[in-house]
């Protein structure tokens, strides 16, 4: 029994020593789990000198370098996967699930502390409408470097292109089961691109020229433009009266067609409350799919923090996706909770009920787990 357990801690934390687990963490009754717990946590946080190199590889500081141009290289692991009821007028039901994020990811840092190179991919990446290929797969791939300390240049594909605020976040830190439907539509796309990133005590703000393809699948169409500037104005009250934030976007660009997009947004977080509001617009745009249409939408998002660790969440999201045709409006209503036992674990539960003017409604159980390691 305890060869057994040897090979599974072995197998899944990395190759300790068999030794050295047999003779501390091993116990009459079997594996004493808080104990070795206790030394992962340790290694983690770099109290464990002579902890195996491929268990500081993981580590919160990473693998760490002496004398060399490379300081420390550390792994990351992110997997996301959704379960899904659907109740659909016209198809009927429908349960799904699906893996949809199998990410392992490298980050590099130089012993100039400045400099940083990334490395990350989705193993199980199938965008609709896009060729399934290595570059496809293919998620942050980027070196950047600090100006200053409030300044970041970024060259490669980052974090998703700016084109909204929802449509920017990553998928670890959506509220929702999905993204809102103006995020998804007119963002949620990443693209390689030059970018200038600021952080600063009253604005923030990210600009860039990227290559209009998305996801690497036909570079030199055209070039697309995306600026977000992020207004903090009640920095100095933020503890008194909350953290309010005012945030405005603007994407222009062609690839096969011209396109031009603005949005608008809204955050105010006081105590155990949060709201988010959002409206964009767009003449044309290039989002996961590409449209000549004129279309707008809107949302807002309200969250109360019933604990320290789980989240009540109401949204209510409109969108229209051709201004100009009739019948071409969508909303949506979800009612939802946040479950994040710890920072990098999130489980979501979500109803949502969509109802279109030309489309079946549909009433919808989501549930999502995500974690980062």
């Amino acid at each position: 029994m305890k060869k057994t357990i040897l090979f599974i801690i072995n197998l899944f934390f990395t190759l300790v020593p068999s030794s050295a687990i047999e003779e501390i963490y091993l116990d009459e009754e079997g594996l004493n789990l808080a104990k070795y717990g206790d030394f992962l946590s340790d290694v983690y946080y770099g109290k464990v000198e002579n902890a195996p190199a491929i268990l500081k590889f993981a580590s919160k500081n990473g693998l760490e370098f002496e004398n060399s141009f490379i300081n420390s290289v550390k792994f990351h692991f992110l997997y996301s996967g959704d379960l899904s009821y659907i109740h659909n007028q016209s198809k009927g039901d429908q349960t799904k699930h699906i893996f949809n994020s199998i990410e392992p990811k490298l980050s590099m840092n130089f012993n100039d502390n400045k400099t940083q190179a990334m490395f990350n991919i989705n193993l199980v990446s199938d965008i609709p409408g896009y060729e399934k290929h290595f570059a496809q797969m293919l998620r942050m791939v980027y070196i950047s470097h600090k100006l200053s300390q409030n300044q970041m240049f970024v060259f490669g594909q980052y974090t998703r292109v700016p084109t909204t605020y929802d449509g920017a976040g990553s998928l670890f830190g959506q509220d929702a089961f999905y993204k809102t439907q103006l995020g998804r539509t007119f963002g949620n796309t990443m693209s390689v691109g030059v970018r200038n990133i600021g952080n600063y005590k009253y604005v923030d703000y990210d600009i860039g020229i990227y290559d209009s393809t998305r996801f690497m699948q036909s570079f030199g169409k055209g070039f697309d433009f995306t600026g977000y500037v992020m207004f903090k104005p009640f920095a100095d009250f933020k503890e008194r009266i909350g953290d309010f934030k005012l945030g405005t976007g603007y994407n222009i660009g062609k690839y096969n067609i011209s396109y031009n997009q603005y949005s608008f947004f809204t955050a105010y977080d006081y105590k155990k409350f949060h709201a988010k509001v959002e409206y964009a617009a767009a003449d044309g745009y290039n989002g996961i799919y590409e449209s000549r249409n004129s279309a707008e939408g809107f949302y807002t998002t309200l969250m109360y923090d019933i604990t320290s660790k789980l989240t009540l969440l109401g949204r209510y999201d409109i969108f229209d996706k051709n201004i100009y045709a009739n019948n071409d409006t969508t909303n949506e209503y979800t009612l939802g909770l946040i479950y994040s036992p710890y920072k990098n674990i999130k489980f979501l539960l979500n109803y949502v009920v969509t109802h279109g003017t030309n489309q079946p409604s549909s009433n919808s159980i989501l549930f999502a787990t995500r974690f980062i390691l």
